[in-house]
């Protein structure tokens, strides 16, 4: 095989796995939720208030918990400050909800401590390049320059900004951690076994990661 084609070959299947894995990622948390998803915490709270019980105990009570009802919901706005969840995890009292929320707060906490890394503007990114690469992928392909190191490029890019998406996760687990440590703090996951607790984190977790796949038209068109 010519190596130059193996090279190409290469980079193609590099990049066919990092736009892969926020589909990976939604899918890990899709299967979390229908083993676990149905579990309400057993001390009742709802991810709103689970969310100010953080904030609270983090001393910033100053940021806000509001239910939003626009298109990309979840996540904290450094700017305002505020929270910004959905109806869903607002009012929710599974256990899913309540963690989701936790995860957000921790965010808060970050920003208290100026660890905050920009995250928010990258998962703006993030969504938008989710959006953006079908659309290049049709383009490239039906342009007439689909030459082999075009989409070798490609690749790369997409390599490249998924590496980076896995470098930012690392604010996310710090984050969920954050949330999790004031939730035992305050004795809100008393009652709930380690794996149910395990499972609703690594959920709020992979939300993060699947966001480029997540908050895109191609997933409400295939889902």
């Amino acid at each position: 095989m010519n190596p130059e084609f193996k090279l190409i070959l290469l980079f193609c299947l590099g990049g066919a796995c990092a736009l892969g894995l926020p589909w990976w990622a939604w899918r890990r948390v899709k299967s979390l939720e229908r083993k676990y998803g149905r579990i309400l915490l057993v001390r009742g709270v709802t991810g709103a208030q689970a969310a100010r019980i953080v904030l609270l105990r983090g001393e910033i009570p100053q940021v806000d918990v509001d239910e939003s009802t626009v298109a990309v919901t979840d996540f904290y706005s450094a700017h305002e400050p505020a929270i910004k969840l959905s109806s869903e995890v607002y009012s929710g009292r599974r256990l899913f909800d309540v963690a989701r929320a936790a995860r957000l707060a921790g965010h808060a906490l970050q920003h208290r401590d100026r660890k905050l890394g920009g995250a928010a503007a990258w998962d703006s990114f993030m969504i938008l390049w989710g959006n953006a690469w079908p659309v290049l992928v049709v383009m490239l392909l039906f342009s007439g320059k689909a030459r082999p190191w075009s989409l070798a490029a490609f690749s790369a890019l997409a390599v490249f900004l998924a590496i980076c998406h896995l470098l930012k996760h690392t604010h996310v687990q710090d984050a969920a951690r954050r949330g999790r440590r004031e939730l035992d703090g305050a004795k809100l996951l008393d009652g709930h076994p380690d794996e149910e607790v395990d499972a609703a984190f690594l959920a709020a977790r992979l939300d993060h990661m699947a966001m480029p796949y997540s908050k895109t038209w191609l997933r409400l068109l295939f889902s």
